[in-house]
């Protein structure tokens, strides 16, 4: 049975690309407030994470990740031409290696397990021991994104898949909290609400052009009067509809500027990787609350996954673990006080 009042921490990092550096200022956080993490399981980039932590390298790791920009973000891409994924995933991992050194899971300082998912057999597979970077590289490879790993008779994809937030695998010693950060959550009424007024506004807009037209059939009913009379009429119309259209331009750049600020997504700006990386999203959201379902940690941290999500975010790593420390703060406060 948990000890309420213990410090012993078994964390638990789910799947969840760029969100997941929120779990580098989640941890600086619980050793802050005298938290001692006892254990540590990830999945995808929960594993990254994770197991550069276990290995003690979390804060070269974040370092090398604060300097990284758009253009140093484009050369860690091996992009591949196969017609099975995009990149080979290598330069990647060998950039973190020269940072943190690879070393075996049983050599950690600290108990560590990592998830991927056997693209075959659809079994988990769980990593409990062997070089740390296989796990990673294992647990991280998104299909179609990533090249697959294949282990001996294993062919390995991102541990998401199966066990999103692998709470169940987590090391415990009797009498540690478990703690869960999931960067999958997603607001579904927030979402809806904000595309309905969206497009509310673009049909606004799309509508007072059309109105132009309504202008130029109403001419021939104008003929009994003069031809300044008309004119006049006719700039009198046009005027109005030039500020009615103005009004919805405005209303649409209000709209466009909040969903942007809210992170919110947008049809119009879909592309493959978009399309991709929200319907892997979409998927690891299921999953998580599925297990949440099954599975209740002492303390649940939530990020929602819309937050952070787009390829250019994993150059926000300083962001996203100002974020993630600002959450597990504030999931610490509640906790503390249920004391």
């Amino acid at each position: 049975m948990t000890n309420k009042h213990t410090k012993d921490v078994a964390l638990v990092l789910a799947s969840g690309g760029p969100r997941g550096f929120a779990y580098i200022g989640a941890i600086e956080e619980l050793e802050a407030r005298g938290y001692n993490i006892t254990s540590v399981t990830g999945c995808s980039i929960g594993s990254l994470v994770g197991g550069i932590y276990a290995a003690g390298g979390l804060q070269d790791f974040k370092e090398w990740l604060c300097q990284l920009n758009n253009y140093k973000l484009l050369g860690l891409l091996d992009i591949s031409l196969s017609k099975s994924y995009l990149v080979k995933g290598e330069k990647v991992i060998n950039a973190i290696k020269n940072i943190v050194p690879d070393v075996n899971i049983e050599d950690l300082r600290i108990p560590y397990r990592a998830v991927a998912t056997d693209l075959y057999t659809g079994e988990q597979v769980v990593f409990k021991s062997g070089k740390l970077f296989e796990a990673i590289r294992s647990s991280i490879s998104i299909p179609s994104m990533f090249r697959p790993v294949r282990m001996g008779n294993h062919t390995m994809v991102d541990g998401g898949i199966l066990n999103t937030v692998p709470m169940d695998i987590a090391v415990r010693n009797g009498h540690d909290l478990l703690v869960t950060f999931d960067v999958n959550q997603i607001d579904s009424d927030k979402i809806a609400a904000s595309l309905a007024a969206y497009h509310e506004a673009k049909n606004k807009y799309s509508d007072s052009k059309l109105d132009i037209k309504g202008v130029l059939e109403q001419l021939p009913v104008k003929k009994e009067k003069s031809l300044l009379e008309m004119a006049k009429w006719v700039g009198d119309e046009t005027h109005k509809l030039i500020l009615k259209d103005k009004e919805a331009h405005q209303k649409v750049k209000e709209i466009d500027k909040k969903a942007e600020e809210a992170n919110m997504p947008f049809v119009e700006d879909d592309n493959y990787y978009s399309i991709l990386s929200r319907s892997f999203s979409l998927m690891l959201s299921t999953v998580a609350r599925l297990q949440l379902q099954l599975f209740k940690p002492d303390i649940l941290v939530k990020m929602n996954f819309d937050s952070y999500g787009n390829i250019t975010d994993y150059t926000k790593g300083a962001e996203i673990s100002d974020k993630g420390r600002e959450l597990m703060s504030k999931a610490l406060d509640e906790y503390e006080k249920s004391l």
